[in-house]
């Protein structure tokens, strides 16, 4: 019964942007932080560059050429059956290009499409190819937490390690979430462990029940969460659902110094 009045409420405000600020003060400005050290600028033979993950299969990041100063990290777990190159290209244009996007490969199922293994081998890879990404760029990859983002499959990994350490992945954008990865309990956990924000995105029924439902817990533990509803395209991140959740980064990285811009007050827009 209780489930089925969640979805009910959730159902209910279908179609619209929601969004809860309760439970936690006002961010510090970016621009009260200290200013970021200027560096030589960044340089590599391309906008994509290919790890070598010891333990792992190799890693694809995205490099912010030319950054001059410490750039964030945005971790992207691609879908089922799905390619991390794919994952790297979508989440930099949603990002702005102002962050290093690191896409972990997961474990292989045909010779160029992976999918995810279990949380632990999934937690391994992902610290491991962090690692590598701060040797092979040093002081341009900044200190502090990392956005984590995920599609389909790796939504599930994604949420449980976020769990694990909600003060290091305190903001979520995930898209096409499928049923079963959250509870009110965790929401509760996360949120009071020092999880910040969370975006969830649908663009099918499925996940748009589902996310109905981890929205409401969200807000009701007191996060900030936002849901982004773009209609009944299928589990997909194609062009239309990669624009409309560019279109809420700004909103999910707001009052994160690492995401401001240089002499600036706030995320890119």
């Amino acid at each position: 019964m209780i489930a089925a009045a969640l979805v009910a409420l959730a159902g209910a405000v279908l179609g619209l942007t929601r969004f809860s600020r309760r439970g936690r003060p006002p961010a510090p400005p970016a621009s009260a932080a200290a200013p970021a050290p200027r560096l030589e600028p960044l340089a590599a033979d391309g906008w994509l560059v290919e790890l070598e993950v010891p333990g792992f299969p190799s890693s694809p990041a995205a490099v912010p050429l030319g950054a001059a100063e410490p750039r964030p990290v945005v971790i992207a777990l691609h879908g089922g059956d799905d390619r991390p190159e794919w994952a790297c290209g979508t989440w930099t244009g949603i990002s702005r290009s102002r962050a290093f996007v690191l896409c972990p490969r997961g474990k292989a199922l045909t010779a160029d499409r992976f999918g995810w293994g279990a949380r632990d081998e999934v937690e391994r890879e992902l610290r491991a190819a962090l690692k590598a990404l701060k040797a092979r760029f040093g002081r341009h990859v900044a200190s502090g937490p990392v956005v984590l983002a995920a599609f389909g499959a790796g939504v599930r990994p994604a949420l449980e390690i976020a769990r694990s350490e909600p003060t290091f992945f305190n903001r979520l954008a995930l898209v096409g979430a499928g049923q079963g990865l959250w509870s009110a309990g965790s929401a509760a956990v996360y949120a009071r462990s020092g999880g910040q924000r969370v975006l969830w995105v649908v663009s099918d029924a499925a996940s748009r029940e589902a996310s109905g439902k981890y929205w409401l817990f969200a807000n009701g533990a007191g996060l900030e969460t936002k849901l982004r509803d773009l209609g009944d395209r299928g589990v997909v991140l194609d062009a239309e659902v990669a624009q409309g959740t560019a279109a809420e980064w700004p909103w999910l990285v707001a009052g994160d110094p690492l995401h401001a811009e240089p002499g600036g007050s706030g995320p890119p827009r």
